[in-house]
């Protein structure tokens, strides 16, 4: 798509621009986009290094400007920002498109700018020269700033490239020199695939395009989608798959801390016998049968600690039996939980294999990290959000599972806590205000919101349990806002939008 037979046409686009201003300049890793304005429009020029996309073309809109610019964007705004075009060219036999501009130094005297895309592949570059000194080099491969800078001369046209065509060498040749390009598209399954000036053994379909940047432009588009897509699929990948290892490890720990609950009979019969020898045994044992208190004539093993009196491993043994039964009918909820959320993963993950556009893994990355904005970085938050209850109490709402995590760790134990029940959604937490009792309308305030902060907004008859704070507890190892929590009591609430904006315009509440 980029030999130098394609890039002369696209010069020629881009020499009829003769005029335009450069009003501003972006800078990526890989690309250099100068917006330029001619006539009233907009044309946002991008220079690509990319190995998949090595080319120049027209982007459909500019791109936003960096709020903090580095020095090196700076410098080129200082450079570039306010220099007309004077032409454009592209070296004979040279994977290259030299843009030609006129532009003041920082001294105001006028000089002559070029603006060098070098398309070799893996070798590109885009390349800043002036008086004969090299600017600046997005990626100095070849040249670096300081280098002695000119524009390569004319030099044999390689054969492979002629051979690529379907005229033969002298026809081609002829037609490259009186500037008789015909641009055309190469469509492979509705997908527009390469770009040419002049007639060439495609395998798919032509499409004729109105000149050779427009062509460029159609072709680079198709192919920055299929990077997003790429792109896109890849990062939801790792982080699903991330997030389904570490459930998994999750569930392997609570499994084993239920399958130890199973022996909660076999463990009070322990601590029962224990009791009824304590005089019978002397210290130092490392196990003692003693008679079964539900069958006399049968014998138990009781494992001890030689370190410990028999009392002292009595008093082990029932603390140990008291744990696992506090903690045996919440493990088989959190065994329930993470087998459901194992289940939503793999779902997920079908989804983002299946997904066709970047459209439909937008949308799906929206659904599993809605942290995200659309450009892929993280938004600027704030904190939780912050709601007045009807009593005047506040209600601090968590809005991402770190954020859940760390809301619940830095509370009081006297807060309350809701969360709805058995779904994913924000931690809410109440915090009384001292000397004020907390009503009937403050829950029902709180639940509220952690019915609308949840996957059950548009549910009604939403169950949201709370409990104070000092029974809300993370198993370790566990996944940021997976708790384990008890003593609660459960509140049915319906998420209106209506009662919703009602709290939110309480003197106090922060707007989502």
């Amino acid at each position: 798509m980029t030999d130098w037979i394609t890039l002369k046409a696209a010069a020629r686009d881009v020499a009829a621009l003769k005029g335009a201003r450069v009003d501003g300049v972006h800078l990526d890793p890989r690309r250099l986009v100068v917006t330029l304005r001619a006539k009233g429009r907009t044309l946002p020029l991008a220079f690509e290094t990319r190995q998949e996309l090595p080319s120049v073309y027209l982007l459909p809109r500019a791109p936003a400007k960096a709020r903090t610019p580095g020095a090196t964007l700076q410098l080129l705004r200082r450079d570039l920002e306010g220099a007309r075009v004077e032409g454009a060219c592209a070296p004979f036999g040279e994977r290259m498109l030299a843009l030609h501009l006129l532009g003041r130094d920082r001294f105001g005297d006028e000089r002559e700018l070029f603006l060098c895309g070098e398309f070799f592949g893996t070798h590109a570059d885009v390349v800043l020269g002036s008086g004969g000194k090299v600017l600046f080099a997005l990626r100095g491969r070849r040249l670096a700033v300081g280098d002695a800078f000119a524009l390569p001369g004319p030099k044999p046209p390689p054969g492979r490239t002629l051979r690529g065509y379907e005229l033969a060498p002298g026809d081609l040749l002829r037609r490259i020199a009186s500037g008789a390009y015909s641009p055309m598209v190469e469509v492979r399954g509705g997908k527009s695939f390469d770009a040419r000036a002049l007639p060439w053994p495609a395998q798919g379909a032509l499409s004729p395009a109105d000149d050779m940047l427009s062509a460029l432009s159609r072709v680079a588009a198709q192919r920055l989608g299929d990077m997003e897509v790429r792109e896109l699929r890849s990062s939801l990948r790792q982080h699903l798959t991330a997030q389904r290892e570490r459930a998994l490890r999750t569930l392997e720990k609570s499994q084993a801390e239920l399958a130890e609950t199973l022996d909660l009979p076999a463990l009070l019969a322990q601590g029962e016998a224990l009791k009824l020898h304590l005089g019978d045994l002397p210290p130092g044992l490392e196990s003692a049968r003693v008679a079964d208190p539900s069958d006399p004539s049968r014998l138990i093993e009781v494992p001890l600690d030689p370190n410990l009196s028999p009392a002292d491993n009595m008093a082990r043994i029932f603390k140990r039996y008291q744990k696992l039964r506090a903690r045996a009918s919440h493990l088989g909820q959190a065994v329930e939980n993470l087998e459901e959320r194992l289940s939503e993963l793999s779902l997920l993950l079908g989804e983002v294999e299946r997904a066709e556009d970047s459209a439909a893994l937008r949308a799906l990355r929206r659904e599993v990290l809605p942290d995200a904005s659309e450009d892929g970085e993280a938004k600027q938050r704030s904190g939780p959000l912050r709601f007045i209850t009807a009593g005047g109490h506040e209600v601090v709402v968590g809005r991402s599972a770190k954020e859940n995590d760390a809301l619940t760790r830095a509370a009081r134990p006297q807060d309350l806590w809701f969360h709805t029940k058995d779904r994913q959604g924000a931690h809410c937490i109440l915090r009384p205000l001292p000397g004020r009792a907390v009503g009937a309308p403050d829950r029902l305030d709180a639940a509220l919101l952690a019915a609308y902060y949840s996957k059950q907004r548009q549910g009604s008859h939403v169950p949201v349990d709370y409990t104070f704070v000092r029974h809300v507890r993370r198993p370790r190892g566990a996944a940021p806002g997976f708790v384990l929590y008890d003593h609660h009591e459960t509140l049915f609430v319906t998420p209106d939008a209506a009662a919703i904006e009602a709290i939110r315009r309480r003197r106090g509440s922060s707007r989502s």
